[in-house]
């Protein structure tokens, strides 16, 4: 059963999908009841009947449409996306010479990927240059799997790399930096091999800097 609030903007008991868009709907009427499906669709491009579908939770928007939603709406690419969307923290950063480093009080990225992406386990790394995101599991890593020859997160006290090991033995690691084609011996920390890497100018995946 719905519930309206003293400002009209519906209460759901149950997950609605689309929700985030619905209400900033909502408030955007409340401030102009001009708007509507037609207003909308002319503004951002998309199709009439898709906003339709989409403002009665019939049709799952896409990232690409919610950009186009959150300026229409003068809003937050966040504000207009839900669990149809699942966001990561970016935990770290990688530079062109292959070397990781933590972010700075400034940054605060976040990857927006489609939920049929989500693993709660992944952690990302993203590289601002070419805007790309590297992926790992922290649970995995070279105390129970062999990582020679994949390519991995290597953590160290002085410097972490990403790079492809060539050989492990306590705590020691070889490897080549793939960024530089050096072969580098480090102690190390812990390693974690990359799980996926993510091209973000060709991918569903967003990057976005998260002001709330």
């Amino acid at each position: 059963m719905d519930l309206q609030n003293h400002t009209g903007i519906t209460n759901h008991s149950f997950i609605v999908m689309n929700e985030s868009l619905i209400r900033q709907y909502q408030i955007a009427r409340l401030q102009n009841p001009d708007i509507n499906n037609e207003s909308i669709s002319i503004a951002t491009g998309i199709h009439k009947s898709t906003v339709s579908e989409q403002l009665t939770s019939k049709k799952r928007l896409s990232i690409e449409q919610a950009k186009l939603y959150a300026k229409y709406f003068k809003v937050h690419l966040v504000k207009v996306l839900d669990d149809s969307v699942v966001k990561y923290r970016v935990v770290k950063y990688i530079d062109n010479l292959g070397e990781i480093t933590d972010p700075t009080e400034e940054d605060f990225d976040v990857i927006l990927a489609p939920n049929e992406l989500e693993n709660t386990k992944q952690y990302c790394i993203y590289d601002k240059e070419k805007n790309t995101i590297y992926w790992y599991n922290p649970k995995i890593t070279c105390k129970n799997t062999n990582l020679v020859g994949k390519y991995t997160y290597i953590k160290s006290n002085v410097k972490s790399y990403l790079g492809v090991v060539l050989k492990e033995n306590k705590g020691t690691v070889t490897f080549v930096n793939r960024h530089t084609n050096k072969t580098i011996t480090t102690k190390c920390i812990d390693c974690h091999p990359i799980t996926a890497i993510t091209f973000c100018d060709f991918s569903t995946a967003t990057k976005i800097n998260h002001e709330l």
